[in-house]
């Protein structure tokens, strides 16, 4: 009788529980909302990134005097 090992079985469980998640998703109309929402405000981000702000450079060189 062959066993198989604890890893096997938690690798071949998050395949299953990942295909669930993805039926799930696309399955119903919770899941194909929830895409689009994220999928628009992933969009939304990428295009208007006003949220980004520039990091100066100058503050990690430690020969800087004003920057420490």
């Amino acid at each position: 009788m062959q066993t198989t090992s604890l890893h096997r079985f938690y690798e071949i469980s998050g395949i299953i529980a990942a295909v669930l998640l993805a039926l799930l998703l696309v399955g119903t109309d919770t899941g194909r909302n929830a895409l689009a929402w994220i999928y628009l405000q992933s969009t939304d981000a990428i295009t208007s990134p006003t949220h980004i702000h520039a990091f100066p450079l100058d503050r990690l060189d430690p020969t800087c005097p004003q920057c420490m």
